[in-house]
């Protein structure tokens, strides 16, 4: 597999799409929910918003906010984690950074990724959680990481609509992903289509 590969400048969901066709046995309807946020991601301002880890096993396909992978204890970490801890599955693992997009496209840049070696590093370099942001429809709470939380609506604040966790430092987890940056955009620019034929 061509790992340590870049496709720059591709329709995102024209990719991945192929992708899950080859390798996705069951459940390629998780891809729907991946387009939408995709899609939803290509109109937002913050790099950190439109940045993302992709899994696509057989069983189905994952879309989890990079930075949230690299915070302990946070949905995206544990799910990230969990086809290497938990499972024999075959995972192809990818970066997808959203650059833009239409109404029939996104577009961005894909890197392939080895998923066990980046669940290796994922697992050496992963910041602790400290706070946890629910934002409601009337308002917001903040919280320890560590106390348990539902999407049910709150008596006070009305609808949940948006969790940020946060880390104790956000400098560390700003150069955290500022390094991420950096090492992938060192990888060998490929032919997406070669890709795809070789899966």
């Amino acid at each position: 597999m061509l790992e340590k590969t870049k496709f720059s400048n591709v329709d995102i969901l024209e990719f991945m799409g192929k992708v899950v066709e080859k390798h996705t046995k069951f459940y390629q309807s998780d891809f729907e929910i991946d387009k939408e946020i995709l899609s939803e991601a290509a109109d937002r301002q913050e790099q950190q918003e439109k940045t993302f880890l992709w899994l696509c096993r057989t069983h189905g396909t994952w879309c989890l906010l990079e930075r949230n992978v690299y915070l302990k204890g946070t949905r995206e970490n544990n799910t990230f984690r969990f086809y290497a801890e938990q499972t024999s599955e075959p995972v192809l693992a990818f970066l997808v950074e959203v650059t833009g997009g239409t109404q029939d496209s996104v577009m961005g840049n894909v890197y392939a990724l080895n998923y066990t070696g980046h669940y290796n590093h994922v697992h050496s370099v992963s910041i602790k959680t400290e706070t946890v942001i629910l934002e409601y429809e009337h308002g917001c709470r903040v919280q320890s990481a560590d106390d348990r939380f539902s999407g049910c609506p709150d008596m006070d604040y009305g609808r949940l609509q948006s969790v940020q966790y946060r880390p104790h430092s956000q400098e560390e987890l700003l150069q955290l992903l500022w390094n991420e940056r950096r090492e992938r955009k060192r990888f060998k620019e490929g032919n997406p289509d070669s890709y795809i034929a070789a899966l």
